[in-house]
């Protein structure tokens, strides 16, 4: 009976793990391992328990039945795997046929013959834990219903205030936590477990080998912080190629700069190697002269004439174009006699340098000021002719 109703536990579980809806996108891993103190829970709980030892399904069930409570620290190593640490127990009901067992307290109503037993124990077991949600539907954080079975190994103790010996028994722990998830950090705890021991448990032994002692229970976990697991995420290579270009073009660009620069200190060596040469330019220039006229006049003199011979020549040479600028003084005569008189000047001085003096007609311009350019501070003076 009990191997039927453990394999229909198991089939339940399975087709219900299966049957809750899975996001797209599961988490499957692989994850980033947790630190010391992430993931850890405790939990508390009550409920009953009830024994079966070799007489003890000839009583009620109702009879049988007494409180358990139960006290768990454990942390969560992966998403589907965990440990942690029970204590659990309180008191537990049974029949006897043997009137000198040890914790015997008198007969039993439903069973000719038999005698209830009732006594004190407590088992403190670590289990392995295994969550078979997360395993089969990928690791989901906001899951609401999850199965977890477990699997353990501790140190159990029965005994009765009075009663001598005390039994001391290794244990093994088998069940299933079924956790509902009320927020990030709390969780509705249903728990099944079966602790088996040795059959001298109950305080007397026939033969058995093993006695079973049944649990259910509901209670609370809180889940400390830091909760949930990180999925390791591959890292992206990252793209040093931009870099790589800018680099190489930096590189060329300092080569060539060497390169310039190398090649300047070699033409720079090579210049300072040379014998200096001496660069003879000859540059021709004809000074601005003035030639002065006597009031009312225009002729050139013979010395005006040598004058003007000297400066036609550097005119010739410099190839350059000069202004011939008559003047006349506004002391004497009338505007319109004194710009004819500037123009007469300007022209005997114009044809000297031309017909006689053979200067190009293109290197020349004749300007008449008449009296309105003075450019010295006397009358006498001012009866000029300027080449510049």
């Amino acid at each position: 009976m009990k191997r039927k109703l453990l394999t229909l536990t198991l089939l339940l579980i399975t087709a219900v793990s299966f049957s809750q809806n899975q996001p797209e996108g599961s988490k499957y891993g692989p994850f980033l391992t947790n630190k010391f103190f992430d993931n850890w829970f405790i939990s508390a709980g009550g409920g009953i328990q009830w024994m079966y030892g070799e007489h003890d399904t000839k009583a009620s069930f109702k009879n049988r039945i007494s409180p358990a409570i139960d006290i768990s620290l454990g942390k969560w190593i992966t998403p589907s795997i965990g440990i942690r640490g029970q204590f659990g127990g309180f008191t537990m009901k049974g029949l006897s046929t043997d009137p000198t067992a040890k914790f015997i307290e008198g007969p039993s109503a439903d069973c000719a013959g038999c005698f209830e037993e009732k006594f004190n124990f407590f088992n403190l077991h670590g289990d392995l834990m295994w969550n078979l949600s997360n395993t089969i539907g990928g690791y989901r954080q906001d899951r609401i219903l999850e199965f977890i079975p477990f699997l353990g190994v501790g140190y159990a103790r029965s005994y009765k205030e009075n009663v001598n010996p005390v039994y001391k028994e290794a244990s093994a722990t088998v069940g299933l936590l079924n956790k509902i998830r009320l927020s990030q950090a709390v969780d509705f705890n249903v728990e099944l477990k079966a602790l088996l021991v040795n059959d001298r448990f109950d305080g007397y032994e026939v033969g058995q080998g093993i006695e079973e002692l049944v649990s259910a229970t509901i209670g609370f976990t809180y889940n400390f912080k830091k909760r949930g697991f990180d999925k390791y995420v591959e890292p992206i290579p990252c793209d040093y190629s931009p870099y790589t270009s800018k680099i190489s073009a930096l590189e060329q660009k300092i080569a060539d700069a060497d390169a310039k620069a190398s090649k300047l200190a070699s033409d720079l060596a090579n210049e300072k190697n040379k014998k200096p040469e001496v660069i003879k330019s000859v540059e021709y220039i004809a000074s601005p002269i003035a030639i002065f006229f006597p009031i009312n006049q225009s002729k050139l003199t013979d010395m005006d004439l040598i004058n003007l011979g000297t400066f036609a020549e550097a005119v010739k040479k410099t190839g350059k174009t000069y202004k011939i600028m008559g003047s006349a003084d506004k002391a004497t005569g009338s505007k319109k006699i004194n710009l004819k008189l500037s123009q007469d000047r300007a022209n005997s001085v114009y044809n000297a340098l031309v017909n006689k003096f053979g200067v190009n007609a293109s290197q020349l311009q004749v300007i008449a000021k008449g009296d309105e350019n003075e450019p010295f501070d006397k009358p006498v003076l001012n009866r000029v002719v300027i080449l510049e």
